[in-house]
C-alpha cells in the first residue's frame, strides 16, 4: 500500500530523535538580539554592545524605552540578527502594538552620567539618575 504524505508533513514522516536534536541544538546557545554584556569604562554603568548596519559596535542601555520619550535621531531598533540600527527620525518601529506602546532603544552614550546632560527630558532624568549614583549631584 502506497504511503500517502501528510498535509502537515508533506516531506514524510517525523522522527522523534530529529525533533529532539533540533530542540536541543539551540539550548545554550546565547540569544544573538540580547548583545554582548558590557561595562561602560566611564561610569560602570552596565550596558550592551551591538553590531550597527555599517559594522561599527555601539554600546547600548540595556531594555526599551518608549519610543514618544526619545527625540528623533537618537531612537535605535535591535534587528532579529541582533544589529542595531539607527531609526532616524522614521516613525515608531512597528512592533505590532499601538504608536504609544511602541519601545525603542538608545545609546549609553545618551545617558551616561560622565557625558554632557541631554536635552530630552526622560534621557535627562536617566542621566541624572546616573549622575546621583555617582555623587556627581550635589
Amino acid at each position: 500500500m502506497p504511503t500517502i504524505p501528510s498535509p502537515v508533513h508533506p516531506e514524510g514522516p517525523v522522527l522523534l530523535g530529529q525533533v529532539l536534536a533540533d530542540a536541543l541544538a539551540g539550548i545554550g546557545k546565547p540569544d544573538v538580539r540580547a548583545g554582548r554584556p558590557a561595562t561602560c569604562r566611564a561610569c560602570g554603568d552596565p550596558a550592551v554592545w551591538h553590531r550597527t548596519t555599517d559594522g561599527r559596535w555601539v554600546l547600548m542601555q540595556p531594555g526599551g524605552v518608549p519610543y514618544r520619550l526619545v527625540p528623533a535621531g537618537q531612537r535605535w531598533h535591535i534587528t532579529g540578527d541582533g544589529t542595531a540600527t539607527n531609526l532616524g527620525a522614521a516613525a515608531a518601529y512597528d512592533t505590532g502594538g499601538s504608536a504609544a506602546t511602541a519601545t525603542c532603544r538608545i545609546t549609553h552614550f545618551a545617558v551616561c552620567p560622565l557625558g554632557a546632560p541631554p536635552q530630552a527630558p526622560y534621557l535627562l532624568r536617566l542621566w541624572r539618575h546616573g549622575a546621583a549614583r555617582l555623587g556627581l549631584l550635589t
